[in-house]
């Protein structure tokens, strides 16, 4: 293989452009290698492609003689969960998550339901490159096993939870996974249910597959006009959720980490949270005022679990709302996190609402940019990016490059690194006030446009 294959979160790409019928059904042949022909798990969300998709990958790992048990229609920590609970070797989750329609993927899980970490990745990547992977003689090639069991992954939460109020929840699972999913566990935890976008539906049409304040704004509405306690969405796949507060205002990720992550620790033995290098300085503060560390890692929820496993953690999160929440599962799960945050809320004060939960943070101006960039020249710009960063706030307290160049001071930082998942360099700054934040924006923005340039 001339190029890696894998992304901060499974492989992405345009199905019969990137994904080739050769590449899939080539990878399907080298996960059924890898698991020495054992049973291996396979799930979809609900884009177009999802169909061709699995039939690809189901005749590769055929081929190689595995046992395919396709779980069908479900949300991605649903096939993880399954892929451990059924005693599967292995799962993959065709799905391009938050990615624009016309995208879809593979993530590949290890038989305790974690995504698959970067040693795993590269060592299917090797069996890729391989024209000799073991094939089964036509005898031995067994039929896809289709099994519908999701009522154990409801079954598990409703037993691991409960809502001591009835909130009243608009849930927008954005004609993603979990479009029936979603709203029944609310409904079977005794909250009265409202639904906007839960059709499936591979278009995407009520709005784009990632929950963001601009892409949320129907929602927010809904709350507001029938007086709910809560909007839910989530995301393609619902590994990633998003909440809109009791006014229809969207809630602002970092704040609710910081917020949910200290009341946790301050329940918990254990006193590590994990947390990427873009993520907001106010949770520094919060865990720290309840004597607990927060662990940084690189971006993607394949680097939060690994870094939970490696430290112990009682917690690890991303701004783009997927939670990993390690008593149940190492899989970021959407549907479960905002389960979960509610559920921490109504177990408050009777006059509690999430905007007074999410107001016990600080908040901080966040700006979040990017900057189309080929991915040919992200190592070369990065490199000749970084003395410039450096003399850009000449009081830096820490300089860290785990992932891209994230430069701090104690009253602001900047970041810059490449995606790895689009053609685009990441860019996020956080200032104490929001002048200064834009400020910083601004410069970091003409320092990258100049070193393009120049490159060109």
């Amino acid at each position: 293989m001339n190029s890696k294959l894998f992304g901060t979160s499974g492989m992405r790409g345009i199905p019969n452009v990137d994904f080739t019928p050769e590449l899939v059904m080539k990878l399907g042949l080298a996960l059924a290698n890898l698991t020495h022909g054992d049973r291996i798990a396979i799930g979809f969300d609900t884009r177009l492609t999802s169909s061709f998709m699995s039939c690809l990958l189901s005749a590769g790992m055929l081929a190689g003689g595995a046992e395919v048990w396709n779980f069908g229609l479900i949300p991605t920590p649903v096939l993880a969960f399954l892929t451990s609970n059924t005693n599967c070797r292995a799962g993959a989750m065709i799905t391009a998550s938050h990615n624009p329609p016309e995208y879809n993927g593979v993530k590949i899980f290890d038989g305790d339901g974690m995504a698959f970490g970067h040693t795993l990745e590269e060592k299917v990547e090797d069996l890729m490159g391989f024209n000799n992977l073991h094939r089964v003689d036509s005898t031995s090639i067994r039929n896809v096993k289709w099994i519908n069991c999701v009522d154990r992954y409801i079954e598990m939460v409703k037993e691991s939870l409960t809502l001591k109020r009835k909130w009243s929840v608009v849930v927008d699972p954005g004609c993603g996974a979990a479009y029936s999913l979603g709203p029944r566990l609310f409904r079977e935890l005794g909250c009265r249910v409202l639904t906007i976008n839960a059709q499936p539906d591979g278009f995407f049409p009520g709005r784009p597959p990632e929950p963001t304040l601009e892409s949320l704004h129907l929602l927010s509405k809904m709350v507001r006009e029938t007086g709910a306690n809560v909007g839910v969405a989530y995301d393609g796949d619902a590994d990633r959720m998003a909440l809109v507060d009791e006014n229809g205002r969207f809630v602002p990720m970092d704040q609710l980490i910081a917020v949910y992550g200290a009341r946790l620790l301050s329940l918990k033995n254990k006193k590590r949270i994990v947390v990427p290098i873009d993520a907001s300085m106010c949770i520094e503060e919060s865990i720290e005022a309840v004597g607990g560390k927060v662990i940084r890692t690189a971006v993607g929820d394949v680097n939060v679990a690994e870094s939970m496993v490696k430290h112990n953690a009682a917690f690890g999160a991303e701004a783009s709302g997927a939670w990993i929440n390690p008593d149940y599962s190492l899989c970021p799960d959407g549907i479960l996190s905002s389960l979960l945050v509610i559920s921490a809320v109504s177990g408050q004060k009777v006059n509690s609402t999430l905007s007074k939960f999410v107001s016990l943070a600080p908040r901080y101006p966040i700006l979040r940019k990017k900057m189309n960039c080929s991915k040919n020249l992200h190592s070369e710009i990065m490199e000749k990016l970084q003395l410039e960063l450096f003399n850009l706030m000449p009081e830096k307290s820490d300089v860290q490059t785990i992932d891209g160049i994230r430069v701090a001071s104690k009253k602001e930082w900047i970041l810059v690194r490449p995606s790895g998942t689009e053609p685009v360099l990441r860019i996020t700054v956080e200032a104490r006030s929001t002048g200064k934040a834009e400020s910083l924006m601004k410069e970091v923005m003409r320092i990258i446009e100049n070193t393009v340039i120049k490159l060109s």
